[in-house]
């Protein structure tokens, strides 16, 4: 397998137009055909068709995309495992998490760490994507759900799901509301691809209530906005803007809440270093989101 060619493929494959790919490569059009043509006579498959509006995949190069992909990152990885090897370092990290995670968690920590020494990458990976597709393109993935045994992992910390209310709602001063009382409010949230709607919805079916007024939208941001121009509650787990004031959201069995974890593969090359590198980001997250403390809480706030 050669890796250019491959590349050739891949890039071809993300962008549907060869023009486009062949700018992003740095080649020039009538070169990247000669790879693609060139990988398709080796593998002896076609992989790709033309349509009016670019290129296409065929039903052989959907199938052999992900190898493909598994082909570089296993490049890439044994790249980077020489690399340590010769320095005797750990000198490249990526993390993958969720949008709001990474705004909220991943950079600021990232911020914190010694770039001459250790080069970091960040990429956002959907809620609902597999782990072990996020592991084979990122070295730590964090995610608001505990990983399967098969992988290396930690708990992070755990972050309340904030009720947000603007300063001059009668909720304002409050530290915790019952969910029978918020299901009463209009309640304004993100979609199902945030772990924070989910597990409102879980919390509200499990007590047997209805939540009458509700207002959807694209992410955690946009619902404080609503809120912070209106009227309503924010439901979400993100840091709070526009002045909005934070209130826990009380439970039967507690306060309302999601845990975030570090996962990892289990046969790393740098295992040690990721694993090392993974408690040092738990410890930023519980410094900067203190653990939420059990025992008991008035209710009324």
């Amino acid at each position: 397998m050669d890796e250019r060619l491959l590349t050739a493929f891949l890039t071809v494959a993300e962008t549907r137009n060869v023009s486009l790919a062949a700018r992003r490569l740095n080649i020039t059009q009538p070169a990247l055909s000669r790879q693609l043509q060139k990988l398709q006579r080796h593998l002896k498959v076609e992989l790709l068709q033309s349509h009016r509006s670019g290129v296409g995949l065929t039903a052989a190069g959907e199938e052999f995309l992900p190898v493909a992909q598994t082909v570089i990152n296993e490049i890439h990885k044994a790249e980077a495992f020489a690399r340590m090897l010769a320095t005797g370092t750990f000198t490249e990290i990526t993390f993958a998490a969720p949008g709001t995670t990474l705004i909220d968690i991943v950079i600021p920590f990232v911020a914190t760490l010694d770039s001459s020494r250790l080069h970091s990458h960040v990429i956002e990976t959907p809620l609902g994507a597999s782990l072990q597709q996020a592991v084979n393109t990122a070295d730590l993935v964090i995610m608001p759900s505990e990983p399967p045994r098969e992988f290396g992992s930690i708990a992070l910390v755990e972050l309340p799901v904030w009720a947000y209310v603007a300063p001059d709602h009668p909720w304002a001063d409050r530290e915790h509301i019952p969910l029978e009382e918020l299901v009463e409010e209009r309640v304004v949230v993100a979609t199902t691809d945030f772990m924070s709607r989910r597990v409102l919805d879980g919390a509200v079916d499990v007590a047997g209530l209805t939540v009458p007024q509700i207002v959807e939208t694209n992410s955690g941001r946009v619902a404080q906005a609503l809120v912070a121009a209106g009227n309503g509650v924010a439901v979400v787990t993100e840091d709070a803007y526009f002045g909005l004031r934070p209130a826990k959201i009380s439970t039967g069995s507690g306060i309302l809440s999601v845990w975030l974890h570090a996962g990892w593969r289990a046969d790393h090359y740098a295992l040690e270093h990721v694993q090392a590198l993974a408690e040092q980001l738990a410890e930023f997250a519980q410094t900067r989101y203190p653990a939420l403390t059990p025992g008991p809480f008035d209710p009324t706030g």
